[in-house]
């Protein structure tokens, strides 16, 4: 397990990634910080008034989480309007960009590239540059309905999930994005492990702590990233009064079915 609080995430400085004007972008996750090998995440802000080129990646896809404010994000040539809780999903070589409202915007960003070298940057309008296979696609969160999950028989209890961006929401090629909430005081999703992609865990309010592989509480802060490898036990419960609101997400698949899904007091109770 790899922990990286918000205080501690590095500033983007490259070529297009760091310098678009009243935009900060900081890495929680990369090839830097937990040493990801699939995917990378960060959090960004555009001020009110700021905006972004139109731009491309041409080596990733992108997944992007309104955490909070409003604006407008362009898709296919036209700028619409965002809000909280939607997402932008542009495939990899698909022209986007966001612009911020009056009230800025808090953003969280995923990519499938492991770095922002890797990614690549570039202008949406670049001499030479292939035209993408698809183009960028505006999410409103309520794709799917938020499911109950109270069943200690699968490790779940006193949550609830939704999946806001998967291979059959958006035909994501390599990354999935999904919101949690856990029951005051318990809410707990028990020790599990994924053999075919990593997960990344980020809590937005409320307290918890990560369980480790023999399931030792790790406290975690509001907006620390968790990076949870490939294949190794883990888990997350609500230690306080409140609920728990939480994003998550894996990095190497497409969906839970693809990344694997193994409970370990099953797995171990049968060895």
């Amino acid at each position: 397990m790899h922990l990286t609080k918000l205080c501690e995430a590095r500033p983007e400085r490259g070529e297009g990634w760091g310098t678009q004007p009243l935009t900060d972008l900081s890495w929680l996750i990369d090839a830097e910080l937990g040493d990801s090998e699939h995917g990378a995440v960060a959090r960004m802000t555009i001020e009110a008034g700021g905006d972004q080129e139109p731009h491309r990646h041409p080596g990733s896809e992108e997944v992007t989480l309104v955490l909070e404010g409003n604006g407008s994000a362009l898709i296919d040539g036209a700028w619409v309007p965002i809000e909280e809780g939607n997402l932008l999903h542009a495939p990899a070589g698909a022209s986007h960009a966001l612009s911020a409202g009056p009230e800025g915007l808090d953003l969280l960003v995923v990519l499938s590239a492991p770095s922002a070298a890797a990614a690549g940057w570039e202008p949406a309008v670049s001499q030479g540059a292939p035209p993408a296979a698809q183009t960028a696609r505006l999410l409103t969160g309520r794709e799917t309905d938020e499911i109950e999950l109270d069943d200690p028989a699968t490790g779940f209890i006193g949550m609830n999930a939704r999946w806001l961006a998967t291979d059959e929401i958006c035909a994501t090629g390599s990354v999935v994005v999904g919101a949690s909430r856990f029951a005051p005081e318990g809410g707990v999703h028990e020790l599990h492990r994924h053999a075919e992609a990593a997960e990344f865990f980020i809590v937005l309010s409320g307290e918890g702590a990560q369980l480790d592989e023999d399931g030792t509480e790790v406290p975690v802060e509001v907006g620390e990233a968790a990076l949870l490898p490939r294949g190794g036990w883990h888990g997350f419960r609500n230690t306080g009064p409140e609920e728990v609101r939480a994003v998550f997400g894996f990095l190497g698949a497409t969906s839970l079915d693809r990344a694997g899904y193994e409970l370990a007091a099953l797995a171990r109770s049968a060895s």
